[in-house]
């Protein structure tokens, strides 16, 4: 697969890498500007990021990643004090750590209260548990065989709702689109935005059609980005939950025009879809719309 060959990544080599002791071999973990750790998980095709968010009466850890390996031991190496967690979305690669750290604040939806109360076999993680999805092979802490995502205690939280970390305020914003439950939160005082899903330097999902995925919409995700564009300042920074930890805010402006350009057929220069991209879709529906450094992945049969 053409996601093993440049390891490890040149955009890693813009951060401070943390050096911490209970990484399993696994988790690499760096120092973002404004007092913020990412957490990464490279050796997988996801290369998920989920971010601990310091302030000075709490921490917000914003999703818990894969659950390959233990992650509350090194959450707690970096911060000792109470931590309120978030999911950014519920897909099985922000989720799966849960159980570590619950109650998880959510958006409420029934996709992710289904998940929550049962849990996930890992038949729907599709193909990325095969032995190919990892760079230098399983993890020794994972039993491929009988992974499954355990069920967890959530809490609701509405949009525009504000969390005060004591020194930091962080305010929910809902934005559907790739999958209905989708939050973003913006840190306006330190000009930063944690983006989940809804954007980063990668492809960008929004054919989910199932229950394992819920249910992306270009109009709602396209509606999302142009509201963002509107009340999101140019000079806020984009903190992002794949690949490259930040993209700047222009790019939440070429997310919009793409997505524009889809709903109205401007498709042109499309290419096919990798395996690893179709999840539990049928591949022969699902286009990819190449844009600046991203890409948007669709399903040709949501469009009217």
């Amino acid at each position: 697969m053409t996601w093993l060959k440049n390891y490890p990544r040149e955009y890693y080599q813009k951060y401070e890498r943390v050096q911490v002791q209970n990484d399993c071999g696994w988790y690499q973990v760096y120092k973002l500007p404004k007092n913020v750790y990412a957490i990464c998980e490279p050796q997988h095709f996801q290369e998920v990021n989920f971010f601990l968010i310091m302030g000075e009466s709490y921490a917000l850890l914003l999703d818990t990643g894969e659950g390959f390996c233990p992650i509350r031991p090194l959450i707690e190496e970096l911060y000792d004090g109470e931590i309120i967690t978030f999911n950014s979305h519920f897909h099985f690669d922000h989720i799966a750590s849960n159980h570590e750290f619950q109650p998880i604040h959510v958006f409420e939806d029934d996709s992710v209260k289904h998940v929550a109360e049962n849990g996930l076999p890992k038949e729907a993680l599709g193909a990325q548990l095969d032995e190919e999805m990892f760079q230098f092979g399983y993890p020794q802490t994972l039993d491929a065989e009988n992974f499954y995502i355990r069920p967890y205690e959530t809490e609701f939280v509405a949009d525009g709702e504000e969390f005060d970390l004591g020194d930091r305020k962080i305010q929910v914003l809902h934005t559907p689109g790739h999958s209905n439950d989708c939050i973003m939160l913006y840190d306006e005082a330190n000009k930063i935005l944690f983006t989940g899903d809804t954007f980063y330097l990668g492809a960008l999902y929004a054919h989910f059609d199932c229950a394992e995925f819920g249910h992306g919409n270009l109009q709602q995700y396209y509606e999302t980005m142009k509201r963002l564009t509107a009340a999101i300042p140019q000079d806020v920074k984009l903190y992002c939950s794949h690949n490259d930890f930040i993209a700047d805010w222009h790019k939440l402006q070429e997310t919009a025009d793409g997505l524009a350009h889809i709903l109205h057929g401007e498709t042109a220069g499309e290419r096919e879809v990798a395996v690893g991209h179709t999840y539990l879709e049928d591949g022969k529906t699902i286009s990819e719309y190449p844009c600046d450094g991203f890409s948007i992945v669709y399903n040709t049969s949501h469009l009217k």
